[in-house]
């Protein structure tokens, strides 16, 4: 049910999606789906869940890793350009900036009261640790956390988003990775 949702929502957007249409595209009765999520909304927040745990998983995991700042960081950048730049998550990224501003409550699954990226825990619980040990230095951890996302995935998504340019190649995105960590641990004023 879920993938049939997502493949509808990303196909067609938000509104124009019906949970009839997805109850015949997943095979199922509509209120089983209304039982099992209770509107469709509930529905496209269960997507964003499933997809942020995921994310937070991996991410958990890449900065877990041993390695030097620069090294754990390049890894999380490549996720998170390997993620972000998915045709279905940047579909899924459309959706959210086209009907949230209709659908308000879309957007809650992404985003904590007080305005927190949701799903980057993990790298601020890494760059925490890194600060405390002294590798890095950062006065707001969550901002750097905020920014690390956004410099590494900003402009690439912003640029297939608004001029429908391709997802960069893998070698394209190590070379994009490997220059935002080096900014960023620059910007961090490491000991």
């Amino acid at each position: 049910m879920v993938d049939s949702a997502k493949k509808r929502f990303l196909a067609v957007g938000f509104r124009e999606t019906s949970l009839d249409d997805i109850a015949r595209d997943a095979g199922v009765a509509k209120k089983t789906l209304y039982g099992h999520f209770g509107s469709k909304e509930q529905l496209f927040s269960a997507i964003l869940e499933m997809l942020g745990r995921t994310w937070r998983e991996e991410l958990a995991h890449i900065v877990t890793s041993p390695g030097a700042p620069g090294d754990v960081l390049e890894r999380a950048a490549l996720h998170l350009l390997d993620i972000g730049t998915r045709e279905d998550m940047t579909q899924l990224y459309w959706v959210l900036l086209v009907e949230t501003r209709r659908f308000p409550a879309l957007s809650a699954g992404l985003y904590q009261e007080g305005g927190r990226l949701i799903g980057i825990e993990p790298l601020e619980c890494y760059l925490r640790a890194a600060v405390e040990s002294g590798e890095l230095e950062f006065d707001d951890i969550e901002l750097a956390a905020e920014q690390f996302v956004h410099l590494v995935l900003g402009g690439v998504r912003a640029r297939m988003l608004l001029m429908g340019a391709r997802r960069p190649s893998v070698a394209r995105r190590r070379v994009i990775a490997r220059q935002a960590v080096r900014i960023f641990i620059a910007g961090s004023a490491i000991r």
